[in-house]
């Protein structure tokens, strides 16, 4: 009988045993695996919410109308500081410092800044013309309502009006006009809802100090809006 010759091995090399199949963990341990890796992932997002919201965001709530129609009563925001430099036109939240602040101020507060410092502003309450260092500030967010939230053209300017125009020194009662140079490390705020906004024009505001500016609105959580930088 033939005997087909037998080949060399390689050197070094030797025979590949069968594959045998390794022995599977049992069902318990493999459910248990997944369990704490579901938990351990779920314990890094709140780990991870925490950081965010503890040194780089923020949640606040607009409380009233001083801001239609860009934000209305009852929308949640989320606020930033992180590397922030107020700039015209941001949408900022801050809080008043003095204790003297009437008790409606002493809370966060929602404005749009409309000058920063070493700008000068000039308001005429006659026409509604704001000049920043001369020139014609471009406004195309402000309204203007009455006290039941209808649209009107022309600033309320009456005796029983919110605002004492008389105690803020930079007014002219006889020109019916606000004149300000913004000083260093302030800016200089406004709601939107230009009838109905206690801000800057405010003798009880005024100028805000940055360092009481908590940050600068990012997002609208519902409807969702996200606010572009100036």
């Amino acid at each position: 009988m033939n005997q087909e010759p037998l080949l060399p091995e390689e050197d070094g090399v030797m025979p590949c045993p069968e594959e045998q199949e390794s022995p599977k963990s049992p069902f318990g341990l493999r459910l248990a695996s997944s369990v704490f890796d579901i938990v351990e992932m779920f314990a890094w997002s709140v780990f991870v919410v925490i950081l965010l919201f503890s040194f780089f965001m923020r949640l606040c709530r607009v409380d009233g109308s001083s801001m239609e129609n860009t934000l209305f009563d009852g929308e949640n925001l989320l606020i930033s500081d992180l590397f922030y430099t107020p700039e015209q036109n941001d949408i900022v939240v801050f809080h008043l410092t003095e204790p003297t602040s009437p008790p409606d101020l002493q809370k966060t507060l929602v404005k749009r800044v409309i000058a920063t410092e070493g700008q000068t502003i000039r308001i005429d309450f006659s026409t509604g013309e704001i000049l920043i260092d001369g020139i014609l500030y471009d406004d195309p967010y402000h309204i203007l309502k009455d006290g039941h939230g209808r649209p009107i053209d022309s600033y309320i300017n009456t005796a029983d009006y919110v605002y004492l125009y008389t105690a803020n020194p930079h007014y002219d009662v006889d020109k019916n006009v606000l004149t300000a140079t913004v000083p260093a490390g302030h800016v200089f705020v406004m709601g939107d809802n230009r009838n109905w906004s206690r801000d800057s024009r405010d003798a009880d505001i005024a100028f805000v100090d940055v360092r009481c500016i908590l940050g600068r609105a990012i997002v609208r959580i519902n409807p969702f809006t996200l606010f572009s930088e100036s």
